[in-house]
Formats: C-alpha cells, structure tokens, sequence
C-alpha cells in the first residue's frame, strides 16, 4: 500500500470523528456522552455520521484532488466507504 494511500485513509477516518465531535461540542453544546445517548435513543446516530463523514470527506477529498494528491484522494474514498459499511452495520444489525 502507498504512504499517500495510508495518509488518505488515516486523514478521511480522523477528521469526522473530529468534526462530529467539535459539532457536539460548540453546536449542541452538550457533553459528549449525553449527545451520543440522545442520538441513539432518538435513532439519528447513523444519520449524524454518515452527515459528518460527507461534509468532512467531500472537502478534504476535492481539496486533495485540487493539490493533485490523486492517492491521498483514494485514501479518502476509501475511508468514506469504511464509514458506509459501519452505517449500514450499525443501522441493521
């Protein structure tokens, strides 16, 4: 695997979780654990991931591609789909 594949990859798994958890902290203005608790009671758990995952990835992802950063890019693309399969797990099973 290329070290730009590595980085894509460790860059588009790192930064939602670090914008889902900057959007709970300064948007929501909860602590953590009471927010995760409220999105799995209410069944939006799913529905904030695949939402930070989108927004972060996107952007990283097109920036990278502006940088020509082609492997970084895939990185992220497949970071993206590491997030999709842990949705659908966590929706259905």
């Amino acid at each position: 695997m290329n070290r730009d594949l590595k980085k894509g990859l460790s860059i588009g798994v790192i930064a939602p979780i670090g914008t889902l958890l900057v959007y709970i902290a300064f948007v929501l203005e909860v602590d953590i654990d009471s927010a995760l608790s409220s999105f799995e009671k209410t069944n939006t758990l799913t529905h904030h991931i695949s939402l930070s995952v989108f927004l972060t990835n996107i952007l990283l992802f097109f920036f990278q591609l502006r940088r020509n950063n082609e492997q970084v890019a895939r990185g992220i693309i497949g970071a993206t789909l590491i997030y999709a399969f842990l949705v659908v797990y966590i929706k259905f099973f």
